[in-house]
């Protein structure tokens, strides 16, 4: 219950630093610049919000499954976290926007196309926190499978009418009493 505990925990860091401004957007006009916008990571990358979600969903069923379950649900742990790296590092990294060119057409009011080579793009902390979240969910999925090899399957069912399928003999004469009665 602990590892999920620190599971649950960096999934919703990670998830919650997609809905910070991870782009500041801003052009020069007439020698100045002026803002045009901050965009979060969902809106700036659409697959990390779902990715994110997914994983976390599968945390959870990983927490309240049997063994097999909780196997496959850690490895569409492992496989959502590596994907929505893989798809979107390269991408901040070379700081591609092309996802917020609507935005972008809506808050300059002409075309991408027509005269925005003046656009400065600045990076926050909050894609180096989310990929720094989301790996550590990897590494933690990974972890978790290794020692996936220790974990039982308990089936509650078996455990339930065995201790049912013994009656608890009576101690008292009021005990017996009752034990007649049903």
């Amino acid at each position: 219950s602990r590892s999920v505990a620190i599971g649950l925990a960096i999934q919703v860091i990670a998830l919650l630093s997609l809905s910070q401004p991870w782009f500041t957007i801003s052009m020069l006009v007439d020698g100045s610049q002026l803002g045009l916008g901050a965009f979060d990571g969902s809106k700036s990358f659409a697959s990390t919000s779902p990715l994110a979600l997914l994983s976390l969903a599968a945390l959870l069923v990983a927490a309240i499954s049997a063994a097999k379950t909780r196997l496959a649900a850690v490895v569409l742990i492992a496989i959502s976290n590596l994907a929505a790296l893989a798809f979107t590092m390269p991408r901040i990294l070379s700081q591609d926007i092309s996802a917020l060119d609507s935005e972008l057409d809506r808050l300059t009011g002409i075309a991408n196309t027509h005269g925005l080579d003046t656009v400065a793009i600045s990076v926050s902390i909050w894609p180096f926190i989310w990929a720094t979240c989301t790996f550590a969910a990897f590494s933690f999925a990974l972890w978790m499978l290794r020692i996936s090899s220790r974990w039982k399957n308990e089936d509650k069912s078996k455990t339930k009418s065995a201790s049912q399928a013994k009656p608890k003999r009576p101690s008292s004469s009021i005990d017996l009493w009752d034990d007649q009665r049903d």
